[in-house]
């Protein structure tokens, strides 16, 4: 047996060259089952593909349910492609709200019905698992070396897709990637959220009837007071938290208060408001710094919570993030860079692969890489509105320069700084992860990489899956 080589002194070993086991070979292997990868594992399986995901989590969804960022910024009749699906199935089964601008849903149901839909789908799912590096062949990636209790093995695919959030698998293939903002590399703040039972969510909502409207946002799309409806969700709380930080009750970090996901008759809700800046999604020591960190901002956060705020007197935690939330880390380069001057004049494409919902406005970036999220001089969260606005994707951002055979999905994509704070949500990353997945396949049973694919069979397919492919659909019903 060989033996490790230790070198003293150089800050190295030397591993033994290993034997790896193959243990699976696919048509399309989806790294990552969080929102983005439900989204490609579905879509690649309905094109047709034997198709596995891996995800290092007990459970798929990722932010939806781990994080328990459990709610999207659109209304049900914009979505498209498997989003509406999965939300009028949620809605279906008393797990989701569809009665307004945005989709509250229960994090527990997404978990539930995620495994559901892949199985109908033959979708293998491999949880508990970390891929841990890339199978080249050149620039081609043929596979991944994964770790689990099983040991180290290899699988093999004619395609693989890049859900990981990251661009883990991309960047160990070689792909062209930034990391933060363009000018300095900052990132925007991790978070961990936590779910509230016991409240008394009328009362909450009378309270804020009763306050000036200027100690809450204006945005009518993150304060939402809708009883009848069952939707709520209330942000601002200015005024408490002024005199909570004064007091040093709370962190210098939290500026506001927001409660979002709320299930109205049975009384629970999320709450979404630790931030740690200064941190990297893709550096362990900053991942479990963040985690720690924001797990006691958010014990300070929860007896302000409590002690100031009418409704909540009884209220007790129920659980929260399993792990903690990463708003950015590496996104690709490749052969278009989607910009935020292109999504604020609704650019058309020939090449566009989907056509994205969401409310938003010029110059919106909630989650500033800065800090001072809704601070007095936070004019964007404090003062500033959004409008239901649409975008359209081209097909340029979902492959990797210097990396063949690999597509890419959700917060990876080929976008800058600016224009992922209109991509990286759930909602469009679910549907990025379906034209992801359907083009892998599509590539795999031709026996072509995803970056020679021909742009007109791509749309015809993405189109006929339900998903809006934008103003490319026009030209493809005067072709036919």
């Amino acid at each position: 047996m060989e033996i490790t080589e230790i070198r003293n002194g150089e800050g190295f070993v030397l591993e033994p060259v290993r034997k790896t086991m193959v243990i699976r070979e696919v048509d399309v292997l989806v790294c990552g089952g969080g929102v983005s990868g439900v989204g490609a594992a579905l879509g690649a399986a309905r094109t047709g593909a034997k198709t596995m995901v891996l995800e290092r989590n007990a459970y798929l969804g990722g932010a939806a349910t781990g994080v328990l960022m459990n709610t999207w910024n659109v209304p049900i009749d914009r979505m498209t492609g498997v989003t509406r699906e999965i939300a009028l199935e949620l809605a279906k089964r008393g797990a989701g709200n569809i009665t307004g601008p945005t989709f509250p849903f229960d994090p527990e149901a997404f978990k539930e019905l995620a495994v559901e839909m892949l199985k109908q789908a033959n979708v293998e799912i491999l949880n508990y698992t970390w891929v841990v590096d890339a199978i080249m062949d050149g620039k081609r990636i043929k596979g991944v070396i994964i770790q689990n209790k099983s040991g180290r093995q290899a699988i093999l695919a004619r395609t693989v897709v890049d859900a990981t959030g990251d661009a883990d698998i991309a960047a160990a293939a070689g792909a062209e990637y930034v990391k933060g903002r363009e000018k300095d590399n900052k990132m925007r703040p991790m978070s961990v959220l936590f779910r509230l039972g016991g409240v008394d969510v009328q009362r909450a909502v009378e309270y804020c009837r009763s306050q000036p409207p200027e100690n809450f946002t204006a945005d009518p799309n993150f304060h939402i007071m809708d009883l009848e409806k069952g939707l709520v969700r209330m942000s601002g709380f200015f005024d408490i938290t002024e005199k909570a930080r004064a007091a040093g009750e709370l962190p210098d970090e939290i500026h506001y208060i927001r409660f979002e996901g709320v299930d109205v008759a049975r009384g629970i809700l999320t709450v979404n408001n630790s931030r740690v800046y200064g941190v990297d999604g893709t550096n362990a020591w900053d991942i479990s710094r963040a985690d720690l960190e924001a797990r006691l901002q958010n014990r300070k956060l929860f007896a302000v919570i409590k002690k100031n705020i009418p409704g909540f007197e009884n209220a007790f935690v129920i659980d929260s993030s399993a792990t903690v939330g990463v708003r950015e880390t590496r996104r690709v380069r490749g052969p278009h860079l989607l910009t935020q001057e292109e999504l604020l004049a609704q650019r058309s494409y020939p090449e566009s692969v989907v056509k994205i919902w969401r409310h938003m406005a010029a110059g919106i970036d909630w989650h500033k890489a800065d800090g001072g999220e809704g601070a007095p001089n936070d004019a964007v969260y404090r003062n500033a509105t959004t409008n239901l606005t649409w975008f359209e994707i081209p097909w340029g951002v979902f492959t990797p320069n210097q990396v063949e055979g690999m597509t890419v999905a959700g917060r990876v994509l080929s976008v800058t700084h600016e224009a992922d704070m209109w991509t990286r949500g759930q909602y469009c990353c679910l549907v990025t992860g379906q034209v992801a997945g359907t083009a892998a396949a599509l590539a795999a049973r031709q026996g072509v990489t995803p970056g020679a694919l021909e742009i007109g069979a791509l749309q015809r397919v993405l189109s006929e899956s339900g998903i809006d492919i934008g103003s490319a659909a026009a030209a493809l019903t005067a072709a036919a």
